[in-house]
């Protein structure tokens, strides 16, 4: 795998046709609330958030999702870890971006940049992160990835999440 560092700029349209299909590009999302502003996440510690959704996963609710890019806890709590993040760095916008794009890489990214992996691949990569997005390949690729599991389905078309991760490769270029 080449070490690469891509601009987090380049990540733009990635990160915006994520957010349109998670959460209305609403930083203060959550699970089944993408028109939040009542709870400010953005105002919140990593330490708060990790609390907040432990406790509305205990009050019965089926998703910890949060934020612009709807994270669940366990993603958040590795996340913290890969990324030796402080318990009180707040989880305003460049976190929640720095977060996503630190998921993206894990997805594959970089590898696309260097064309290790193709268009489609990546794509469908990252639909195993987002299930909003389209898994791309395969059988019915308009559908989530995680279609049929009561709680998921995918709100990005096919042309829109490969044109993303195009428009990405131009801009990382």
């Amino acid at each position: 795998m080449h070490q690469q560092t891509i601009s987090p700029t380049a990540y733009a349209p990635l990160l915006d046709v994520i957010a349109r299909g998670e959460s209305k590009g609403n930083y203060n999302a959550y699970f089944g609330n993408t028109t939040n502003k009542d709870i400010q996440f953005t105002k919140m510690t990593v330490a708060e958030i990790l609390a907040w959704q432990d406790a509305f996963v205990k009050e019965g609710n089926p998703s910890s999702a949060v934020g612009r890019y709807q994270i669940i806890r366990p993603t958040l709590v590795g996340l913290v870890k890969q990324l030796e993040l402080k318990s009180d760095t707040y989880f305003d916008e460049t976190l929640q971006d720095r977060l996503a794009i630190a998921l993206m890489e894990r997805r594959g990214s970089i590898d696309f940049i260097s064309e290790e992996l193709s268009a489609e691949n990546f794509a469908h990569e990252l639909s195993k992160e987002w299930a909003a997005l389209p898994k791309v390949i395969g059988d019915a690729p308009d559908s989530s990835y995680y279609a049929g599991d009561g709680l998921n389905r995918s709100l990005v078309d096919t042309t829109s999440s490969l044109n993303a991760v195009r428009e990405f490769k131009e801009l990382a270029k």
